[in-house]
């Protein structure tokens, strides 16, 4: 009974955590002044809040959407990581062989102006969906034929990795997500001259849904998990103390 105690809490703490982030994100998105693209385009520097904060919402206008690198799904923005792993002893250890991000040169437009948006450094992105993930091992002769010149990527969908010679690791996992085209996006950041990027001490936050839409979900969110979070919590403890008595 004091092992399931222990869960519910630590669910709890974890839920509460949460909560607390979405609170955060539903003050920081009403805190950043909303403005037309075309202000923010041209005025953003007196427009903007502290520490540069500014959001604007307006159709996607870009020339050349990106292709992921795995499935080829046409984005806005991806993220692709291979993680390496290998046997050292008892242990298991694990190493980041590709950590790439890239994102499409786009701009958002109300109608008053286009405003453009680095996302290039990723961020709080909805929709942003997992694509692709599989793990494979490589052969045992692989590190033979690799110092020989022979050597074979890894073939994962249309992405082919290759694994560093003489590289300790043997089973390789990749993992793709993408932010699909979007037809409209609410974009809140930091002003830097004529566009919106990544904030220094928080993400960019881009999303299909408007920013009403977006601040009432996260005040919801962060209300319900706060709530929920700390009833786990309080009951988890009642259940760690009454564990503990009848022990």
């Amino acid at each position: 009974m004091g092992s399931i105690a222990a869960i519910i809490v630590g669910i709890g703490i974890i839920v509460v955590i949460f909560g607390a982030m979405q609170k955060y994100k539903a003050g920081r998105l009403a805190k950043a002044p909303f403005v037309s693209t075309g202000d923010a385009a041209t005025k953003g520097a007196q427009l903007a809040g502290a520490r540069g904060a500014i959001s604007t919402q307006g159709s996607v206008v870009v020339q050349q959407p990106l292709r992921s690198p795995v499935t080829g799904t046409e984005c806005l923005y991806y993220e692709l990581k291979v993680v390496g792993e290998w046997k050292d002893g008892d242990s298991t250890k694990s190493k980041d062989y590709v950590d790439e991000k890239a994102c499409a040169e786009f701009f958002v437009n109300d109608g008053s102006g286009a405003v453009r948006v680095d996302a290039s450094q990723g961020g709080d992105f909805d929709p942003f969906s997992k694509t692709f993930e599989e793990t494979k091992k490589e052969g045992f002769l692989a590190d033979l034929k690799g110092a020989v010149g022979k050597g074979e990527p890894i073939q994962f969908g249309h992405y082919a990795f290759v694994n560093p010679t003489l590289s300790k690791a043997n089973k390789f996992t990749c993992i793709e997500r993408v932010m699909p085209l979007q037809t409209s996006l609410y974009v809140c950041g930091r002003n830097e001259g004529a566009l919106i990027t990544s904030p220094k001490f928080a993400s960019l936050v881009m999303s299909s849904k408007s920013r009403d839409e977006l601040m009432g979900s996260a005040a919801k969110t962060a209300k319900l998990c706060l709530m929920g979070g700390a009833a786990a919590a309080a009951a988890g403890t009642l259940l760690g103390v009454i564990s503990s008595l009848i022990g």
